[in-house]
């Protein structure tokens, strides 16, 4: 069974390699520091054949919480999720204001699991 979680994690091995926290769920307040959280958007049915799914589109929200507007982060986040075959979708178009001094960029993800044969 496919994990977008699993999945989005080691695309973002960079990232957390570097100390940026990468954690799925959402805002962590107790993570005082840069962090990155993961949340699974669900998942459709794709590319029918002969009236059967040929496999699943799972989608993923990357979020950036800081006390700065990481656009450079966002950016390499976009790059590193579509090197490791995730399709970008979208971007949260009001992430410029920060709320409680938190700035919050988020990004959408999906990929495309073919479906194993058994």
């Amino acid at each position: 069974m496919a994990d977008i979680i699993k999945d989005a994690s080691d695309a973002l091995k960079e990232v957390s390699d570097s100390g940026i926290q990468v954690v799925q769920g959402w805002y962590r307040k107790d993570i005082k520091k840069t962090h990155v959280t993961l949340w699974d958007l669900g998942e459709t049915e794709g590319d029918y054949s002969d009236d059967d799914a040929e496999g699943t589109e799972q989608a993923v929200q990357v979020t950036i919480f800081s006390k700065k507007d990481e656009v450079a982060l966002a950016e390499k986040i976009k790059e590193l999720m579509k090197q490791h075959g995730f399709l970008y979708e979208a971007r949260n178009t009001d992430d410029s204001e920060p709320q409680n001094g938190i700035y919050m960029k988020a990004q959408r993800f999906n990929k495309f699991y073919e479906e194993m044969e058994e």
